[in-house]
C-alpha cells in the first residue's frame, strides 16, 4: 500500500514541515478573503496584497501562541454577517 500524506510529512525535516504549513495557511487565508469579497459584492478584479496576507498570518501566529483563535467578521449595513476563522 502507498504512503499516506501523514507518512510523507513525518519523514520530512521539521523546517520543511513548518515552511509548508505556513504556505498552506497563507493560501487558506487568501482563499477565505476572496470568498469574503465575493459575498460582500466586491469587484471581482480586486487583488489582495501579499503584505495583507503576511500580516494576517503573523497576527494569527501571535494570537495562537497565546492560546487564542483569530477570526475576521464583517457586519454589513443590510444586516448580513460574514466571517471566518483565520
Amino acid at each position: 500500500m502507498g504512503k499516506t500524506l501523514e507518512d510523507i510529512i513525518a519523514e520530512q525535516p521539521q523546517e520543511v514541515v513548518y515552511a509548508a504549513e505556513e504556505i498552506a495557511s497563507k493560501q487558506l487565508i487568501h482563499l477565505h478573503l476572496i470568498e469574503l469579497l465575493k459575498r460582500i459584492g466586491a469587484d471581482a478584479g480586486y487583488q489582495i496584497d501579499s503584505c495583507t496576507i503576511d500580516s494576517l498570518q503573523q497576527l494569527k501566529q501571535i494570537v495562537e501562541s497565546g492560546g487564542g483563535k483569530l477570526r475576521l467578521d464583517v457586519d454589513l449595513s443590510d444586516g448580513s454577517h460574514h466571517g471566518f476563522k483565520i
